[in-house]
């Protein structure tokens, strides 16, 4: 029978160079960290003039996402509903309000269009549009992202700025 002896643990001859050399790895990567997690999918609305992030939701590819708001000249609720597609970018799926006023209508061939007592509803949009750009309105028209239990009020964040409302896909 063969016995085996474990071998001691070399020591490392430079504690100090090991320890600077991770350091300096460390610091190497950390300029090029991005400001949200690459692993992880993002829904991200940014400052279009100074690309400062107003919002930054962790999604999932396929999942969907309102924005709900109150229209500026009818002051009724409108809100717009989007899926997020890793190929694609941000995608238009549907539409709803209350009434047609200054800016909504229903082009033929996008969507199906119907109404009920309360509502009108235009789906199967489908119109892809990867990033877009929102002008946030004041705070009386309430620009909120809704995903899943989350809101997030963009018009308390930052009322009247261009923003760029993007979908950052993570690493498959």
């Amino acid at each position: 029978m063969k016995v085996y002896r474990s071998r001691p643990l070399k020591k490392f001859r430079r504690p100090g160079l090991f320890f600077i050399t991770c350091i300096i790895l460390l610091l190497s990567r950390a300029g090029s960290c991005p400001a949200y997690p690459t692993t992880g999918s993002r829904l991200v609305v940014r400052n279009l003039a100074t690309a400062a992030v107003i919002a930054s939701l962790k999604v999932k590819t396929g999942d969907y996402f309102t924005i709900r708001y109150i229209h500026s000249v009818d002051r009724t609720p409108i809100f717009e509903e989007f899926r997020l597609d890793r190929n694609l970018g941000i995608v238009l799926e549907k539409t709803w309000f209350t009434m047609f006023g200054a800016g909504l209508g229903h082009w033929p061939g996008h969507g199906d269009l119907t109404q009920d007592k309360n509502w009108i509803t235009i789906d199967h949009i489908e119109q892809p549009l990867g990033s877009f750009v929102l002008r946030i309105g004041a705070l009386n028209v309430g620009h909120t992202i809704i995903y899943h239990d989350q809101e997030i009020n963009l018009s308390r964040r930052a009322p009247g700025v261009r923003a760029l409302v993007e979908f950052k896909p993570g690493k498959r």
